[in-house]
């Protein structure tokens, strides 16, 4: 397939049609110009950083079709840009995959790598989840194989529906092998992302395992059970292990979430805000859930003022600049004058150093183990006294975890929290009326409030709130003006395949799109899809 072979060797390769540049990338891969499998293996670590555009079509995007914030304006930013981005980091990873794993498979000490093949096979399955969900069908298991031949540059599409059976019983295996044995060879200081903690990884992979277990239960039934009902009987991610990139700790600096978010135009909306607080009183006093304030700020007036979610033509317009980083930095009040609506926190965007890049959270382990319970998705009865536990102690994860996040961040100084909040203070918010888990809670009730509450925390993954909206069609949603929300956002479905890949790989492509057009694909539903 040309377009991988390009996105996995080299983007300017092919642009600039370099013949020099096309037989040096071309070197067998066990070369002297190779990296070695700790180089590569971080430089796998280092993919798990959105893109640019990724973020900057989700904050554009992705957070309106999600309803976790309202738009006041277009940015420009289009979803072929995204799907660009997505895609060629992709190729360009799984290439790297392929590499370190025949550098496993050659090596003389392979059973003693065992738990590094491992890591990757997690990893790896992660990415391809991530990637499947946004795009559906697409090349898997001949993808990222250029370097072996000419045969590999166009290759066919695989279903998600194998992709995600392979993936899950890859996290199973994966889980399985590693291993505390003392003959394991280690990557040391190059294991950035866990530091060598198998047990940690262990509950990684049963973690990930659970949520795409949970994500095709509806069309997949009895594979999906059968992986819940065993993973639930393992190790997961609990308190305090909160799987993502911390910048700081491995060295990174976010510039794209700085960028992305500088020319944003998203608000605090209604649907979030009838979430965290009683009532629309300005002055905030209706708040009872202390998220509002680390999700969110104030406008420039001081004031808390969502933004409709389906504004109307009689809806005021918002011409503030509270993204701009030299402004903010210099005062923290210069939001622009014309700043009518609450704005998405700015210390959210801004940091690029100490702020996390998510992939699962404890809190969202504990709603999906609520939803397990709450819909027998085991194979046992629903439990809803177990359900109710998991959901409460998701909501306290939660708040206890974005609190930390801002108490550490340096850059954080308005309304900075300094300690986290007591029981009494989690307590208000589990019996909040707009919270409060029934005991006698029917299916429907449960799961509304488990969605709403997994939607919320996923408020800096976007996509995973997307994810979680197309297969359950039950997150939260403004009823006011639903009209406008149908007709600008509702259709989309995924992102569409890039322009790349319909010229180099156009005849394996159409016979997954069947030829449509990029819209018309786009409000196709992906495979596990409501």
């Amino acid at each position: 397939m040309k377009k991988i072979f390009y996105t996995a060797l080299s983007v300017m390769l092919i642009l600039s049609s370099c013949k020099k540049g096309f037989e040096e990338t071309n070197q067998p891969w066990n070369k002297a110009t190779t990296a070695d499998l700790n180089t590569l293996y971080n430089g796998i670590v280092k993919s798990l950083v959105l893109t640019w555009n990724e973020q900057s079509v989700g904050n554009s995007w992705i957070y309106p079709i999600t309803q976790q914030a309202a738009i006041v304006g277009t940015t420009g930013y289009r979803m072929t840009a995204a799907s660009d981005d997505i895609w060629k980091d992709y190729y360009r990873t799984l290439t790297n995959f392929r590499r370190a794993d025949k550098l496993i498979e050659e090596s003389a000490d392979k059973s003693k790598m065992a738990n590094i093949q491992a890591m990757l096979k997690i990893l790896r399955a992660y990415k391809t989840f991530k990637m499947t969900d946004i795009f559906g069908d697409m090349p898997y298991f001949e993808g990222g194989k250029a370097v072996d031949g000419s045969i590999y540059y166009k290759v066919k599409f695989d279903s998600q529906k194998v992709i995600y059976e392979t993936l899950l019983d890859d996290l199973k295996s994966a889980s399985a092998a590693l291993s505390a044995n003392a003959d394991q060879l280690s990557l040391g200081t190059s294991e950035t992302f866990l530091n060598n903690d198998i047990a940690k990884w262990k509950k990684f992979a049963n973690s990930l395992r659970l949520r795409y277990a949970i994500r095709m239960y509806e069309v997949n039934k009895t594979i999906a059970q059968a992986h819940i009902k065993e993973v639930v009987a393992l190790p997961l991610l609990t308190q305090g292990e909160d799987m993502g990139i911390w910048p700081a700790k491995v060295g990174f600096t976010l510039e794209g979430r700085e960028w992305a978010h500088s020319g944003a135009k998203y608000r605090m909306g209604t649907t979030a805000w009838n979430l965290l607080s009683d009532n629309s009183n300005t002055d905030g006093s209706g708040i009872f859930d202390q998220r509002a304030k680390l999700f969110f700020e104030t406008n420039v007036s001081g004031t808390w003022v969502p933004r409709e979610q389906n504004p109307t033509a009689a809806s005021i317009s918002d011409g503030g600049d509270p993204y701009n980083k030299s402004n903010r930095d210099a005062n923290w009040n210069n939001k622009g004058a014309t700043n009518v609506y609450s704005n998405v926190n700015h210390y959210l965007g801004r940091d690029m150093n100490s702020i996390p890049e998510l992939i699962i959270t404890a809190a969202e382990v504990n709603f999906l183990k609520a939803e397990v319970s709450a819909r027998g998705m085991d194979g046992n009865a629903a439990n809803m006294a177990n359900a109710k536990t998991e959901y409460e102690s998701g909501i306290r994860n939660s708040v206890n975890f974005w609190t930390k996040v801002a108490m550490d961040a340096p850059i954080w100084v308005v309304n900075k929290p300094t300690a986290l909040p007591t029981m009494a203070q989690l307590s208000w918010i589990t019996t909040n009326p707009k919270v409060l888990f029934p005991v006698a809670a029917n299916e429907a009730q449960a799961t509304k409030l488990i969605y709403a509450q997994l939607w919320l925390d996923n408020f800096r993954q976007p996509y995973e709130a997307w994810a979680l909206l197309r297969r359950t069609q039950a997150t939260p949603m403004e009823t006011v003006n639903a009209a406008y929300y149908e007709a600008n956002f509702a259709s989309y479905k995924r992102l569409d395949y890039p322009d790349d890949e319909k010229n180099f790989n156009g005849d394996n492509l159409r016979v997954v799109t069947g030829g449509l057009a990029a819209q018309a694909w786009q409000n196709t539903k992906v495979w596990w899809a409501k």
